[in-house]
C-alpha cells in the first residue's frame, strides 16, 4: 500500500501541475483576447450594453438597493475586478 502511495502522490502532483500551468495559460489568453476587444470596441466607437451580460442576482440586488452586495456579486460570479465591477453596477444603477 505505501508503494502504491508513493507512485501515486508524485502523479498527482504532477497532474496539478500541468492543469495549473494550463489554467493559467488560458487565463492569460483570454485577458489578452478582452484588452484586444476593448481597443477595438473603443477604436470603433461601438457601444456595448453590459447590462445584457449582467447576471440576474446583480439585477436583483441593484434593484434592492444594495450596491455594494450587487458589485461583490458581480466580481464573484465573473471574476472582474473591483473597477469594472464598480463601473458595471454604477451603470445598472444609472439606468433604473
Amino acid at each position: 500500500m505505501a508503494e502504491f502511495l508513493g507512485v501515486l502522490f508524485p502523479c498527482l502532483v504532477a497532474i496539478y501541475i500541468l492543469l495549473h500551468t494550463q489554467l493559467d495559460s488560458y487565463r492569460k489568453r483570454i485577458r489578452f483576447l478582452e484588452v484586444k476587444v476593448d481597443a477595438l470596441i473603443k477604436q470603433t466607437g461601438i457601444e456595448i450594453d453590459n447590462s445584457i451580460q449582467v447576471p440576474v442576482e446583480v439585477h436583483n440586488a441593484v434593484k434592492a438597493g444594495h450596491r455594494l452586495k450587487a458589485i461583490r456579486l458581480y466580481r464573484n460570479i465573473t471574476g472582474a475586478g473591483l473597477k469594472e465591477a464598480s463601473e458595471v453596477v454604477n451603470d445598472l444603477v444609472k439606468k433604473t
